[in-house]
């Protein structure tokens, strides 16, 4: 090749199969010195002048096996490149280039085959791509683009180890979004090897674990009871709104991640939680919280000194964490209190009216029978040990008919039990006595009718028995 200045001016064939350009006149010296510096090392970036004396350079092959040499000679007007080499190819040598070359073609259909788009650069140029890589750049050039780049980043930190995450749009409708990580070698002097790995599944997996952390977030902001959730480390990494609410915390000191003994601390400090009786047991409780929680078995009911009445529990969580569930059930333990005292009080009603001699009975307006006496059950001659709930009103009624006389007073007594009226009055016996009774209705669905059996007893006993009983 001979050049003038730092252009060509003319070039033998082999000399341009080496530069890879048709036509002499289009190779400047920078595109030799690239094609050539593969083989020969330390080409100066500027030709000398061709006037200059000291234009005479010669440079060796960089392999130590190759008896090649390039030799850079000026005549005063332009300057001669060539290469030269001491003696032809053995037929070893002609094997082992023809094997080269068979290892290179696979290694390139290799790497044309991978999906991972793979390019070198050369003073920001594309000198080298694989097929992933220019089946990209078609895509990018049909939207009518006039940026050439596929892929834009950080070239320094993609060399410093540190792959850079970048989208590209394809498509006609540039609505179709692809995202790589690339990162980037350098092979030899001013290039760049530069590889592009897909990670869109990797994307839409990130893109549905935010949506499904903003969901439960969502979710956890509604519910009433206060959530605080501990990575592996014991620092709070989640709390939603209503434990704030529950433990009257600041939101800052939450949201600086303290640690579980911390928060418990500061717990204790706000008077949410039962005083301990010293520090050791303390520390020693909040252990156990922790060891208890890991496995889910830690549960503890909390009354606190403003008469509220807090739910504790712990549940494990992936990766080693764990959860900490805090709910004010100060309302269901009041109910509860108040259940039990209403089932108490009652005990002690069906006592005292298991003690009464009047005979007494109880149903709803269904005819249901709630509960009698013992009495009641000794009147119509059943025994103690006969439930109330095997009858109904109309059982009741059809037994009375074997104690009342028939008539008006019975037929009224049986439609105002029916129909839930309050009454007094009496019924006239098989014998001819009278028995009192009352008919009352409780809170409007419940009829209590009390048969004044006592009297009735009294008023058989002789005199002097009953004027013993009085006295």
């Amino acid at each position: 090749m001979r050049f003038s200045g730092q252009s060509c001016i003319s070039a033998s064939r082999t000399a341009l199969e080496i530069v890879q350009i048709e036509e002499a006149q289009s190779i400047v010296w920078e595109q030799a010195r690239d094609a050539l510096k593969v083989r020969f090392a330390d080409l100066p970036r500027i030709l000398p002048d061709p006037s200059d004396e000291t234009a005479q350079e010669s440079y060796a092959s960089r392999f130590p096996d190759d008896s090649g040499m390039l030799h850079i000679d000026g005549d005063g007007e332009a300057l001669t490149i060539t290469i030269t080499d001491e003696a032809p190819l053995s037929p070893v040598d002609k094997h082992r280039e023809l094997s080269h070359r068979a290892e290179l073609e696979t290694r390139e259909n290799a790497v044309d085959k991978l999906t991972h788009p793979m390019w070198a650069m050369s003073k920001g140029q594309v000198i080298w791509s694989n097929k992933a890589f220019r089946t990209l750049q078609r895509a990018k050039a049909s939207t009518g683009s006039e940026i050439k780049e596929v892929f834009h980043f950080d070239t320094l930190r993609a060399l410093s180890g540190q792959s850079q995450r970048v989208s590209i749009s394809v498509g006609s409708s540039q609505s179709e979004a692809h995202w790589f990580d690339i990162s980037s070698v350098e092979v030899s002097e001013d290039v760049l090897l530069n590889c592009a790995v897909n990670v869109d599944g990797l994307i839409a997996a990130e893109t549905a674990q935010r949506k499904f952390v903003q969901t439960l977030a969502k979710t956890f902001a509604q519910l009433s009871t206060g959530l605080a959730i501990f990575d592996r480390d014991r620092r709070l990494v989640l709390f939603n709104p209503a434990l704030i609410d529950l433990t009257s915390l600041p939101p800052h000191f939450l949201s600086a991640q303290p640690n579980l003994q911390s928060f418990f601390d500061r717990l204790r400090d706000n008077r949410i939680m039962p005083e301990p009786k010293d520090y050791s047991s303390w520390r020693r409780q909040i252990a156990d919280l922790v060891v208890k929680s890991s496995d889910g078995r830690y549960q503890e009911t909390w009354r606190l000194p403003n008469g509220l009445t807090y739910r504790i529990v712990g549940r494990p969580h992936p990766d080693g964490a764990i959860a900490i569930l805090i709910e004010d059930i100060s309302v269901e333990v009041s109910l509860t209190q108040r259940f039990k005292g209403q089932l108490e009080l009652r005990n002690i009603a069906m006592e005292a009216m298991e003690a009464m001699e009047d005979a007494l009975v109880c149903f709803e307006s269904d005819g249901t029978i709630l509960f009698w006496s013992r009495a009641f059950a000794r009147f119509l001659g059943l025994p103690d040990t006969e439930q109330a709930a095997s009858y109904t009103l109309g059982n009741i009624i059809q037994l009375w008919k074997d104690k009342l006389e028939p008539g008006a007073i019975r037929d009224t007594l049986s439609a105002r039990m029916r129909h839930g009226s309050e009454r007094q009055g009496s019924l006239t016996l098989l014998s001819g006595e009278k028995l009192d009774y009352d008919l009352r209705v409780h809170e409007g669905n419940a009829t209590i009718v009390t048969l004044h059996t006592a009297a009735l007893m009294k008023r058989d006993l002789p005199p002097t028995i009953v004027a013993a009983e009085a006295g």
